[in-house]
């Protein structure tokens, strides 16, 4: 539905004003001249071939060097993969790990798209995505004007979960925190308090910390408990009070590996990426020479370059076998000993025999749920549900839990989300279930307290070792996808430094909060 006049210019006011106080996307890394090879080169090992890894691979490949991706599954992806899944009937359709919303502030994520997408017809607008509870009011952030403060003072004014009176009893010291990123201030003052204890001190009323805020935690695959604070500030930081892009998200027109994929491995092949899957590194080795050697299993290649771009806990393991190295870099030791991996998720799949309300949106966030974090309704989107969906009238639920109890039992917790499904959509009960498919996952990334200044960056103490990933530290503000293709993208570009090539641009929201450098001492 196109905005109303009212609403359109209110968004254009939004952006001028916050375009005037500095809220625009910022160059972050000059652009070089070109991306043509320019001088000598190295080999180059990419470890894992998901968002972090092929943007590495991409960047470096373009330039001329020779890259290898190894790959421990039998495709690209990671946690961003589909995999073909055959119905009860006979028919196939790809199945993912979930359902992830393409912002529109992941500028880096979509200048590599940019390679498979010159034309920009990849990705669809999702459309209303609302937050809703059985005890409080919906919330409807993408119908917020989209740039700070703007976007702010309407979320005050329009908000049924915050009421203007209640700012007023707030602890304003946090409040200011909210406002005032910074991204060495930050984790200085605020990473020993977990995301609950600071939402707790903020102050704010049940249906606020339920609605506005742990509803934000638990879409970065963290428990509220065991959550950096400065991790959810840096993270609201980069969503909302520092986003010149509003909170509206975009879907590929099809799936996973179709879309992205299939497509850029071909990019990539076209520049002479070579790609092993199925290869699980098991640890490296530093040489004597100066060279790295990646084994796995009995396999093994002796290159200029490494990129571990694996999940954390496939690189905490790799990095746990080679001793070696991690005596060397405290980080990376730290990353070995205690993998900074977050809590279980679990994703289910329902294919039900009767269509939802009409009315109910593609992509739902649950505030206040026991498991259920978010509802995806895939027939509504997805080619493959679609077909589904119209030979047999049927509807293609996901439901996702983004922080299960560790010991987790993925039949359990899909019973428990599709419970708590039918007492949100009741018209859920009158439908039976044809099939579902289940799983935990254990690959996300965790933002423990307490532990910020140990988290390596994508520079190493080691010449020749960077990391990327989602896991990654970054000294710009960016999360999930984009976090993994920005940390892809700079451990290319220190390598491409080292031989003298042109680098590749980094574009990010701004550094710093609204309040600049009137941060709060309160720690």
């Amino acid at each position: 539905m196109a905005p109303s006049t009212g609403s359109a210019a209110l968004a254009g006011f939004s952006r001028l004003v916050g375009r005037a106080l500095g809220v625009r996307r910022r160059l972050q890394i000059q652009p070089s001249a070109s991306r043509h090879p320019g001088g000598p080169v190295g080999s180059v090992l990419v470890i894992g071939g998901g968002i972090a890894g092929m943007s590495a691979a991409v960047v470096m490949a373009e330039r001329g060097f020779p890259v290898m991706v190894w790959e421990q599954a039998p495709q690209l992806g990671g946690r961003l993969c589909a995999v073909p899944h055959t119905l009860p009937d006979g028919t196939e359709q790809p199945i993912d790990h979930g359902f992830h919303g393409f912002f529109r502030q992941y500028y880096n994520w979509r200048a590599v798209l940019s390679r498979i997408d010159p034309d920009g017809g990849l990705l669809q607008p999702l459309g209303s995505y609302p937050v809703v509870s059985s005890r409080f009011p919906d919330e409807q952030f993408d119908a917020l004007p989209p740039t700070p403060p703007v976007s702010i003072a309407a979320l005050v004014a329009r908000s049924p979960s915050l009421r203007l009176g209640e700012l007023r009893h707030a602890n304003q010291d946090l409040a200011r925190e909210l406002l005032a990123y910074h991204g060495s201030g930050t984790p200085r003052r605020l990473d020993r308090l977990s995301a609950r204890d600071f939402l707790a001190e903020l102050g704010l009323p049940d249906r606020a910390r339920a609605m506005l805020f742990n509803v934000f935690a638990h879409s970065f695959f963290n428990d509220a408990g065991s959550m950096s604070a400065a991790e959810l500030v840096a993270m609201f930081h980069f969503y909302f009070l520092a986003n010149p892009e509003g909170l509206g998200m975009d879907a590929p027109r099809a799936d996973y590996q179709t879309a992205i994929w299939t497509p850029l491995q071909r990019y990539a092949q076209r520049h002479r990426v070579e790609f092993e899957f199925g290869r699980s590194v098991t640890r490296l080795e530093h040489t004597a020479a100066g060279r790295w050697r990646g084994h796995a299993g009995a396999e093994s290649i002796e290159v200029d370059r490494v990129v571990l771009a694996a999940d954390a806990r496939s690189a905490g393991s790799i990095l746990a076998a080679s001793p070696e190295i991690t005596e060397r870099d405290p980080r990376l030791r730290a990353a070995a000993t205690a993998p900074f991996v977050g809590p279980p998720y679990a994703v289910a799949r329902y294919w039900l025999s009767g269509e939802v309300g009409a009315d109910r949106a593609v992509f739902t966030s649950i505030g206040d749920a026991q498991e259920l974090d978010s509802i995806t309704l895939y027939h509504r989107f997805d080619p493959h549900a679609r077909r589904w969906h119209e030979r047999t009238g049927g509807a293609v639920v996901e439901l996702h839990a983004y922080a299960c109890n560790r010991n987790a039992d993925s039949e359990h917790v899909a019973d428990t989300m599709l419970s708590e499904l039918t007492d949100l959509w009741p018209e859920v009960a009158a439908s039976s279930v044809v099939h579902r498919r289940c799983r935990i996952g254990h690959d996300a990334a965790g933002f423990p307290v307490g532990r910020g200044a140990q988290r390596p960056g994508t520079r190493t103490a080691l010449p020749g070792l960077e990391l990327a990933g989602d896991w990654v530290g970054s000294p710009v503000p960016a999360a999930l996808m984009e976090r993994a293709a920005l940390t892809g993208i700079r451990a290319a570009n220190q390598i491409l430094t080292c031989y003298g090539h042109p680098v590749e641009p980094i574009w990010s929201v701004p550094t710093r909060g609204l309040l600049g450098a009137r941060a709060g001492s309160r720690r």
